[in-house]
Order: structure tokens, then sequence, then C-alpha cells
């Protein structure tokens, strides 16, 4: 599975960034100013914008359970041989370093664009039909079995299966997988000794002029969710979000992932072109290749990148490393059923 999303209504209430209350999604709009304590099935970190959630699928603990099922499940693919999570690997922030092009399944609620060129959009139910009806073509027949029947009751009140409920209960689940408790957000918290003298010295990179890094990994999502051609190549005629749109204007543009446990979703770059983040930061240092779309964020386009010192660079990669969640890698709720 790949992806991003949009919503209709929501819900609200919040949490508090590490370990705060959880609580369920109804109908509405999430958001994160006030602690409910209800059951324990989406975190929204502090400082994270609203999660919308459409009223026709509101998310229950059933659903998530089902979804959750579902997702680690291979009988969900057309010839039973493989399942969602065998190309997203929970300690690798639901990516594969074995399988070209994953993009990292983390935080897409808060997404409306999926794969790297943005070719599905829309709610993550949109993107999970996609999933269960043209990427998995899934033979309801095979789910048709006591134990996912049973699921399918508790979820949906009938044991009825049918590609739309598959759906509806990915999605559910898509939703619980939010990371947001890192080092970096300790050090927001107010905790000073979360981050270490270099990581203070890469987050100030981060998000200085300098380096231009936050403008298109922005927000506590690390994402801005759109798309931007980083030069990667000159020619990029019909290539990236270009393709989609048939717009000049997003040839080689590509969607922003979120930085978000990016130390352990490589390799990088839609095209995995890059296998370390040290590598990644080389190239925007020296290694950037201008083109007439290139982005107007970039620096430098035309003298290859921001020029960082190799100190700098060090600081850079270690604040990124910073920005690993290991509760969220290491959640049990995220695992195998």
């Amino acid at each position: 599975m790949r992806w991003a999303a949009r919503s209709s209504r929501a819900i609200g209430a919040v949490f508090a960034l590490a370990c705060g209350p959880l609580f369920t999604l109804a109908c509405g709009v999430l958001g994160s100013d006030e602690d409910v304590d209800l059951d324990h099935l989406v975190q929204i970190p502090r400082g994270f914008p609203p999660m919308e959630v459409p009223d026709h699928n509101p998310t229950t603990p059933e659903g998530v359970a089902l979804g959750r099922q579902l997702y680690y499940d291979q009988r969900l693919s057309n010839g039973g041989a493989r399942a969602c999570a065998d190309c997203h690997l929970q300690e690798r922030a639901f990516s594969n370093p074995a399988a070209s092009g994953v993009l990292a399944h983390v935080n897409l609620a808060w997404s409306r664009y999926f794969l790297w060129d943005g070719s599905e959009e829309g709610t993550l139910e949109d993107v999970m039909r996609f999933e269960v009806e043209e990427f998995f073509q899934t033979d309801v027949e095979r789910l048709r079995e006591p134990d996912l029947e049973e699921m399918f009751q508790a979820a949906f009140g009938t044991p009825e299966i049918t590609t739309e409920r598959a759906a509806l209960a990915l999605a559910q689940f898509q939703r619980t997988l939010v990371s947001g408790n890192s080092p970096y957000d300790r050090y927001m918290q107010g905790d000073r000794s979360a981050l270490s003298a270099s990581e203070v010295r890469g987050m100030k990179l981060f998000y200085s002029e300098r380096a231009e890094c936050f403008h298109c990994h922005a927000t506590a999502l690390f994402t801005d969710n759109l798309f931007h051609n980083i030069g990667l190549d000159a020619e990029v005629d019909g290539t990236g979000r270009g393709a989609v749109t048939g717009r000049r204007i997003d040839d080689g543009a590509y969607k922003t992932p979120t930085l978000r446990n990016v130390a352990v979703s490589g390799p990088y770059m839609h095209d995995d072109r890059f296998a370390t983040l040290e590598e990644v930061v080389d190239f925007y240092s020296e290694g950037i290749v201008d083109s007439p779309t290139i982005d107007p964020l970039i620096v430098d386009p035309r003298g290859g990148g921001a020029q960082l010192s190799r100190a700098e660079r060090e600081d850079l990669v270690a604040f990124l490393r910073a920005l690993t969640d290991e509760g969220f890698l290491n959640e049990p709720a995220f695992g195998p059923p």
C-alpha cells in the first residue's frame, strides 16, 4: 500500500505529547487544546492541526481492530500472497527499504494526496478504496471466513463483507498511526535535556533561511503535503506531478515526505537514490541540479545548493535523527494482531 488525505466534518479533543490522554474519534474535528479521556484509539499531539474525520466513518474500537487485522492479513490481496504490512514495516515507520518508492505510513490522516506524484487524491477512505479495489484487487470471497465475518459484524453491525467496508476499516486504523513524541517534541514541550547541543544547532539550522528546510517540511507534521521540484534532475519534462496534472509548472515535482522518523525510513527520494541522511544533506548542500521548474525555495540552485560546512551537515543530520519516535515504532497496538 502507498499514500496521504482530505476529509469532511470531524471531532473535538486532544492529547498531550508525551503519553497524554487519548480519546475516541467521533464525527467532527479532533483538535489539540483540551484533554479528553476516552477510548485509547488516537493520539493527537499538542500543536498538531485538527484531524478531520468523515461523518460516515467514525473511528471505533471495532473498526480499528478490523482495519488492523486487514492491514496484516494476506487474504486482502487477490492472490492471497501479500498484505499491506509486507511493504510497510512498523520498525521502519511503516516503510520498507526493500520495496521501491514506498512512502512511510506516518500521520497520513492530515494528507490529501497519495503516492509520490499525488495521483491518488482525497480522504483516507478514498485512497483505501483504491488500495482494496485496484491495488490489491481484493476478492471478497477470500474474506468470507468466520473470524473476519465476526469482526465485520462487530465493526458494522452485520457480517456482510464488501470492499467498501474493508476500505472504511483500513482508514480507521490508519487514523491511529499518529507519530509526535520524538526527542524534538519533548524538547519543544520544555525538556531541554531532550536534545544534545549538536541537535539544537541542527534544529536552528533547519529553521533558518540558510538551509530553508522548514518551508517545505512545515508545521508539526514536518511536511506541507504539497509538491516541489527540489533539483534532483536537469531533464524533468512530463515527470512527477506534471505527469498527473499535465501542467509544465509541475514537471519534476514530487510530494514532500514527512521527516518524522526519517532516520529509519530510507532510502530517500521518490526513486530511492540516496541511501543515507548524510547523502541527502550533501545533496541539498552541493548537489542541486537546476531546471526550468525548480522550486524557488531551493537555495542557490545554480551554485549547487546551500554550501553547508561539514559541521553544519553533521548537526543537521543529528537533528533529523532526533525526529525518531521510538514509541510509535514499538507501539503494540500498531503491530500484528
